[in-house]
């Protein structure tokens, strides 16, 4: 192929011929595509919590190793020292406790952390892989949101994810409303921040339809996303198109007027209301007594599990366990990454925690804040919304489990592949979309 520079700023001449804009491996964008698409597959599961979405997760690891090995090209894995310091915590606990259960929660960890690395290395090595990232992710997410309103609407229970135990909180294949609403949750994002979807009312009306979806959940932690996700990515918009002095002042308003208003309302009462409404309100805000009463107690709970034991902790995935050993008077999971991995795996699994959240922060405001690369402004034009997904992540941590979600090492891998600092990514490949 013949060579073209493109005019412009030096770090803006390449090559046409460089592999990197090369369409690249089909098989692997296949995969990539396949292992995006299934992700909501986790019904039925198998053997220590195994699902259809793992299928494709491990054949896309595989796949992008082999075929980085076939080129010669050294392999990267973003977020490994957390990482390292959170499965040595966990292996450590793991190993005190002598439970199996514990051991099979480091191997998951393990597990994730070569799904963001295989996303990480194959955006990176081919643009047309971001691409085939993006719009399958997109795409599914939008299809999806459908098939679960479709069958909420008709009442078919088997496509909505419908069951006893959820009352009218659909699920689709998740098996839990809230890991349903946390991935919808990502897939708004994405819509807000690609170039996938152009069309601002096609665009709107699939954000519209995702948003369906997720009242649909009931998840009230969700809505607190939202919330968040909202207030930050407007703050960070004005701030790029008006300054940081534009979005300070509406932080200072957004926050006055949040204080004049709050004590004014009584969620209570609207809580009380909602439970004698209608069923989609009695799945969400009618449970919201319920719901921070039980939290609070089972914080309280886990809290004190922490103080009363060991640097080491109970072990991965052990709080249960633990609880039902002390007679607690509320058994469950943790459903708080903050205090769960604490108590799980003991000073050291903390530490590693606020690595990887340091780590993953200086990435998303490289991404967000960052001059980037033309082919990632074009196909991520509006990167403020990682960065407020992001916060919305680090809130809904303190309501679920978010690190044992497959879809967010999925956006750690993704964030990895297209921070601008990291590998020496800007000085290898600056230039422009093909």
């Amino acid at each position: 192929m013949p060579t073209r520079a493109v005019t412009g700023h030096p770090a803006d001449r390449l090559a046409l011929d460089d592999p990197y804009f090369a369409r690249g491996p089909r098989h692997v964008g296949y995969v990539l595509a396949a292992s995006v698409v299934m992700l909501p597959l986790l019904v039925p599961s198998g053997p220590g919590n195994t699902a259809l979405a793992d299928v494709g997760i491990l054949a896309l690891v595989v796949v992008v190793v082999l075929w980085l090995r076939h080129e010669h090209v050294p392999v990267g894995v973003p977020y490994l020292l957390p990482m390292g310091l959170l499965v040595t915590a966990g292996a450590t606990s793991a190993f005190q406790s002598g439970a199996e259960s514990a051991v099979l929660a480091v191997l998951q960890d393990i597990f994730c952390l070569l799904w963001a690395a295989a996303i990480a290395n194959a955006v990176r090595r081919r643009r047309w892989l971001l691409d085939v990232l993006l719009r399958a992710w997109v795409w599914s997410g939008v299809f999806w949101a459908g098939v679960l309103c479709a069958g909420r609407i008709a009442g078919i229970s088997w496509m909505a994810g419908l069951s006893a135990k959820d009352g009218g909180r659909a699920s689709l294949t998740f098996d839990d409303p809230n890991l349903a609403a946390n991935y919808f949750l990502v897939c708004i994002a994405l819509i807000l921040a690609t170039s996938v979807i152009q069309h601002r009312v096609a665009r709107g009306l699939a954000v519209l339809l995702v948003l369906l979806a997720i009242v649909f959940t009931g998840s009230n932690g969700a809505a607190v996303g939202l919330a968040v996700m909202a207030g930050v990515g407007v703050l960070l918009r004005l701030r790029r198109r008006q300054g940081v002095l534009a979005a300070l002042a509406a932080a200072f308003l957004a926050a006055a007027g949040v204080a004049l208003v709050a004590p004014q309302v009584n969620l209570s009462a609207i809580g009380q209301k909602a439970a004698d409404s209608v069923q989609i309100l009695k799945d969400s805000l009618g449970r919201s007594d319920e719901s921070s009463g039980s939290r609070e107690a089972l914080a309280s709970e886990t809290l004190g599990l922490y103080l009363g034991g060991d640097l080491v902790g109970v072990g991965p995935g052990r709080t249960k366990a633990a609880l039902k050993g002390e007679a607690a008077p509320y058994v469950k999971e943790a459903h708080n990454d903050y205090l769960a991995t604490l108590v799980e795996r003991g000073a050291l699994g903390g530490l590693g925690l606020v690595a990887l959240i340091a780590v993953t922060a200086v990435r998303l405001g490289r991404v967000a804040t960052w001059t980037q690369s033309r082919w990632v402004s074009h196909v991520v034009p509006r990167p403020e919304f990682l960065l407020a997904l992001g916060c919305a992540l680090a809130a809904a941590a303190l309501f679920y489990e978010v690190l044992h979600f497959r879809h967010i090492w999925a956006l750690l891998g993704l964030v990895a592949g297209i921070d601008p600092a990291a590998w020496g990514f800007e000085r290898r490949n600056p230039g422009p979309v093909r």
